[in-house]
């Protein structure tokens, strides 16, 4: 690990609850999560994680899911220690670029930089949007399938060759199987125009029916950012798919994730009140004040689009996610009744 990050790492035993080094090489920290507070039944329990990834530390909640850079997790737990990282790490920059400058070196063949895309020269620009496909496309037919709305098709992709396209990105980052397959491209990007990700989905049942390819393992795994206004009432949804019936909608591509203003989101889980992690989530959602939809028993529909495919209108989906979302004590109730449904 290197060393600004280990540094502020072991700066962090005084900060976290039962901190503990479990292994130096890969360097290995275990510790209660400030972040969803790990468990409330049990102050043993040690379910936050900071890891050695790439050289850089990473830190991963098993409880919560919360996934982040090191930089990311100071700037939440300790502003403080934050302000210190972010001045060491441009210190070391600086000596760095102008070690560089002494020996007459190209800087871009020595310090390695997260890729990052704009939309203007984006890998997207080598593959297609759905809107911009005929419409006998299989792929075009796939999306008609679903019924997702015409107006945001713009926002999906079809790469034919998805493992070469990844590739050309980020060489070597997927095996050649000998048969490249298509897959549907959900880009995650940011109000700026960068794509800091991606999700490709299979268009036929296989085992990795998504993979998750993320530029920044920093950012969050959110589809949707671009045109979220966070500013007013939005919704979070669990799939990226979903979130294209609804309006002012983002999706979580993965696990619980940080998201602006939350105090100004409703979150939608999946309807499987049989599903331990889905309730659970929806139960530390309550308990942190946020607003949550828990769906009525007359629906039987897991997701959305099964909502919408059965033939209910996306406008009275919007209807009962407005008529059916609580927090608080009410919506404790509501849940401990959907849970028993």
């Amino acid at each position: 690990m290197n060393y600004i990050d280990l540094k502020y790492t072991n700066l962090l035993s005084n900060r976290l609850e039962r901190f503990s080094v479990k292994a130096t090489n890969p360097y290995r920290v275990n510790f209660r999560c400030p972040i969803c507070g790990d468990s409330s039944k049990s102050k043993v329990k040690t379910r936050g994680w900071i890891l050695e990834k790439n050289n850089s530390a990473i830190m991963y909640c098993h409880n919560c899911g919360a996934s982040m850079g090191l930089r990311r997790f100071l700037e939440k737990i300790d502003p403080i220690l934050y302000n210190d990282y972010i001045i060491d790490t441009r210190l070391d920059k600086d000596i760095l670029k102008k070690q560089i400058e002494e020996i007459k070196s190209p800087i871009d063949t020595l310090i390695h930089k997260v890729p990052v895309f704009k939309k203007s020269g984006s890998p997207l620009l080598s593959i297609k949007k759905i809107s911009q496909l005929r419409p006998d496309h299989p792929a075009k037919a796939y999306i008609q399938k679903r019924q997702i709305p015409t107006s945001k098709h713009y926002k999906l992709y079809y790469a034919p060759k998805f493992n070469s396209w990844v590739n050309s990105i980020i060489p070597g980052k997927l095996p050649d199987f000998g048969t490249d397959a298509p897959r549907l491209i959900l880009p995650f990007i940011d109000k700026a125009g960068v794509m800091f990700g991606f999700q490709g989905r299979a268009f036929d049942k296989t085992s990795l029916r998504y993979i998750t390819i993320m530029l920044d393992e920093e950012r969050a795994k959110i589809f949707g950012m671009d045109t979220a206004d966070f500013d007013k009432k939005y919704q979070i949804v669990e799939g990226p798919i979903d979130s294209l019936f609804l309006d002012n909608t983002i999706a979580m591509a993965g696990a619980d994730v940080t998201v602006p203003n939350e105090e100004n989101s409703v979150t939608i889980f999946d309807n499987e009140p049989r599903n331990k992690e889905i309730c659970d989530r929806m139960h530390k959602a309550l308990d942190r004040g946020l607003k949550v939809c828990i769906w009525p028993s007359g629906i039987v529909d897991k997701d959305i689009n099964d909502m919408v495919l059965s033939g209910v209108d996306p406008i009275n989906v919007q209807m009962i996610i407005d008529n059916n979302t609580f927090s608080g004590l009410q919506g404790k109730l509501q849940l401990s009744a959907w849970r028993k449904c």
